[in-house]
């Protein structure tokens, strides 16, 4: 009987204490949104978006663990400036489409100025493995060579002189992220998936 008892209560309680809200519907970011409100007590009804929480990677030796864990903080330094970069590409690629070469070339003049003003200073202050770890980001994403970013932006001279001198720094800008290369930088790109932000 007590058992009864206290199963009854586990069921109904919840239900008495909900009807006791006034329910009420508004607009947050264009999706439709309940309020319950009870004597001033408001509390907002609403579906987070998913996400996906993962652990992190675990190696055989101290050395690749101290460099994914290196990397991973890396990674959460160029992670904004990634998806930035994306999302601007994107919008320039929206933009340019149907122009001829002289209007798209005065257009990228125009942008890069403004780009130079906001991130020149932080770009330059990045590490050598920081900068490694923002061109994967990038190409992994957006599944070409940074070479070919530079050159449809910048022009062939521009892209031969970042790829010669880039090579200073141990990049090779001409070899696309490839999955399987690296296995550490794997594991930091699929934990910093820049995608998922921009879509």
């Amino acid at each position: 009987m007590f058992k009864f008892f206290i199963i009854s209560i586990l069921f109904i309680l919840p239900f008495t204490l909900f009807c006791q809200y006034t329910e009420y519907t508004t607009i947050v970011d264009g999706e439709e949104v309940k309020i319950l409100v009870r004597e001033g007590d408001t509390i907002v009804l609403a579906q987070l978006e998913r996400i996906s929480v993962l652990s992190p990677k675990e190696f055989d030796y101290e050395n690749d663990r101290e460099r994914y864990a290196r990397y991973r903080r890396f990674a959460a330094v160029v992670y904004p400036y990634a998806v930035q970069g994306i999302r601007l590409y994107r919008q320039l690629e929206e933009i340019s489409e149907g122009k001829s070469r002289r209007e798209k070339k005065r257009l990228y003049k125009e942008i890069e100025k403004r780009l130079e003003d906001e991130f020149e200073k932080p770009l330059k202050n990045l590490s050598r493995t920081q900068g490694l770890i923002l061109t994967k980001m990038m190409e992994r994403a957006l599944d070409k060579p940074f070479y070919d970013i530079i050159r449809e932006f910048k022009g062939s001279w521009s892209a031969t002189y970042y790829n010669e001198f880039s090579k200073i720094y141990g990049y090779k800008l001409k070899e696309k992220y490839i999955y399987g290369q690296d296995e550490i930088m794997d594991a930091v790109l699929e934990d910093f998936d820049v995608m998922k932000d921009i879509e």
